[in-house]
């Protein structure tokens, strides 16, 4: 396990936290325009866990390995990643619906 003080990959900002939350309060508003999309829910869900560990120990813990790679996530990090697929899904059926 280890612990992520930056962002993806390592990327370090100043005033992630600040930038996190505001990344959320914009997914919350696109979730609030189409509740159909439950993918908005995985990604708030996923982004909240990671900003109350960062807020908890300094930096997000990452203790999942990507085989053959020196990368590192955890279970939020796929909350937002299958929270992306979903809404990529949800809105090419939508518009194929049209």
């Amino acid at each position: 396990m280890i612990i992520n003080r930056g962002a993806s990959l390592g990327l370090n900002l100043p005033f992630l936290e600040w930038i996190q939350l505001f990344i959320l309060i914009i997914l919350g508003a696109a979730w609030w325009r189409d509740k159909k999309a439950f993918g908005w829910l995985l990604m708030i869900m996923g982004g909240s866990l990671n900003l109350i560990e960062r807020w908890r120990w300094g930096g997000v813990r990452d203790y999942w390995s990507i085989p053959l790679t020196s990368i590192y996530n955890n279970l939020n990090d796929y909350l937002i990643a299958f929270g992306v697929v979903q809404l990529i899904i949800y809105y090419i059926w939508k518009k194929r619906q049209k």
